[in-house]
């Protein structure tokens, strides 16, 4: 009873779900609304990709200091990071051995000094000596001639009053002069020796005394010429002394000492100078190699110390052949390092290959990095590169990959509808894909709210 009471009350029902349920074919419930999206335009072009370089930071110059001698070095006064200006002392080597070499350098130029002084006393006093042995022999050449001057005089007087006595004229019996001569100084007023006037008693004897005094007046003169020829080769010799005091340079030799001991003393110094290593130009500390202790020298293979111009920073990185040609100077590139991303400008690539690694190297400079950057951090580089042909290209949005490789499948929008494409594509970037076929140019793809459609629903399209 109660079975049969349910199945009579689901009749009615039943009958009721089928009149409200049933819908025609062109009822308004039976149609399906629009599904908002938005289209993109297939285009024909050249895929853009990237390509990532490894490389690391340099600075926009870089200078490797080494030492100028060699030494062990006794003080390092930088670290890695420290803002240093030109001139500014980086390291110190051991300056013992430089310092000693500087004090006997000192020694050596004052020793110099002092024999040059004594050398121009020297001189002065050789000079000042000439002048007085020239002088002295003139005065005795003067005296020789005026000595000689007074023998030639008397032995004149003497010729003459011989002449005038006559006792040229006398015999050979104790010579006497003739009475003429004696007459004649008697009239003269000569009184000879052994007279008391003229006419003296004795005239004989007179001449007699007369040749004698004759002999030595002679024999003076002969004396006087002697001297007198002694004084001039003395006064020659002394102008000849003389001159020879007086040209030249005396002090040539000791000023060339004093020359070479000052050269000496300013190499030492210089050496010593070049024990404190000091930064050649203002710049940022980006390694330290320095050790104390440590022995160092001009040829050493690691330097002392390196210093950078951090700004702008600038990235090197490797370069492979097969992108040589895609990679040009002035294109924008981004930058990455220590997990942030800078804007760079590739401003200059080798010509030639790295003969060990075989890349080419880019050099990427980055305009605003501030002191962000470190010279030797690691970077890695994007750089665009584009196909070498044109494909058709549509957003990365808009495919949806298929299980094989290289297909998949877009939604391409028709007479309001959504339409299922299947396409092949060869190759695919963050943004763009490059499709071989199932695609035409000009035709829409939808790529916001594909997602949300199926094949041959409706849709509408909206801005972006």
């Amino acid at each position: 009873m109660l079975a049969t009471l349910l199945v009579l009350l689901a009749l009615p029902l039943a009958a009721c779900g089928r009149q409200g349920g049933e819908e025609g074919p062109g009822s308004a419930a039976g149609q399906k609304e629009p599904v908002a999206v938005t289209v993109a335009e297939v285009s024909r072009g050249r895929l853009e990709e990237t390509v990532e370089l490894v490389g690391r930071v340099r600075g926009h110059a870089e200078v490797a200091v080494r030492p100028l001698v060699a030494g062990v070095v006794d003080e390092v006064r930088v670290q890695v990071g420290d803002r240093v200006q030109k001139g500014q002392v980086l390291v110190v080597l051991d300056a013992e051995q430089a310092e000693a070499q500087v004090e006997q350098a000192q020694a050596a130029v004052e020793a110099a000094r002092a024999g040059l002084r004594q050398a121009d006393l020297t001189a002065r006093s050789q000079r000042l000596q000439a002048d007085a042995e020239l002088e002295q022999a003139r005065l005795a050449e003067r005296a020789a001639r005026v000595q000689l001057d007074g023998a030639r005089e008397a032995l004149a007087a003497l010729e003459e009053q011989w002449q005038a006595l006559g006792c040229g004229r006398q015999g050979a019996a104790g010579g006497r002069p003739s009475s003429a001569a004696s007459g004649a100084a008697a009239g003269a007023g000569t009184a000879l020796p052994g007279q008391t006037g003229p006419g003296g008693p004795n005239s004989a004897s007179g001449c007699a005394g007369l040749a004698g005094q004759l002999s030595q007046a002679r024999a003076a003169v002969r004396q006087a010429e002697l001297n007198l020829e002694g004084a001039r080769a003395r006064l020659k010799a002394a102008q000849q002394a003389h001159e020879l005091a007086r040209s030249g340079d005396p002090l040539a030799a000791p000023r060339a000492q004093v020359r070479q001991a000052e050269a000496a003393l300013a190499a030492a110094r210089r050496q010593l100078d070049q024990a404190r290593v000091t930064a050649p130009v203002a710049g940022v500390v980006g390694a330290v190699y320095a050790r104390v202790g440590e022995p160092t020298s001009p040829q050493a293979p690691q330097p002392l110390v390196v210093l950078v111009d951090p700004d702008p920073a600038r990235v090197e990185a490797d370069l492979p052949e097969g992108l040589y040609q895609s990679v040009k100077p002035g294109t924008s590139v981004n930058v990455t390092v220590a997990g942030k991303t800078y804007r760079g400008r590739v401003i200059a690539k080798t010509l030639v290959p790295d003969a060990r690694t075989g890349s080419y190297i880019v050099t990427v400079e980055i305009a605003e990095s501030g002191d962000e950057l470190v010279p030797g951090q690691a970077a890695r580089v994007q750089v665009p590169v584009q196909q070498s042909e044109e494909r058709l290209l549509i957003p990365a949005d808009a495919l949806q990959e298929g299980d094989e490789p290289g297909t998949g499948e877009v939604f391409v929008y028709e007479q309001g509808r959504a339409v299922r494409r299947v396409v092949r594509y060869e190759r695919m970037t963050s943004d763009r894909v490059a499709v071989l076929d199932g695609l035409r140019e000009g035709e829409r793809v939808i790529v916001r709210g594909r997602d949300l459609v199926a094949d041959g629903d409706p849709v509408r399209v909206v801005a972006e």
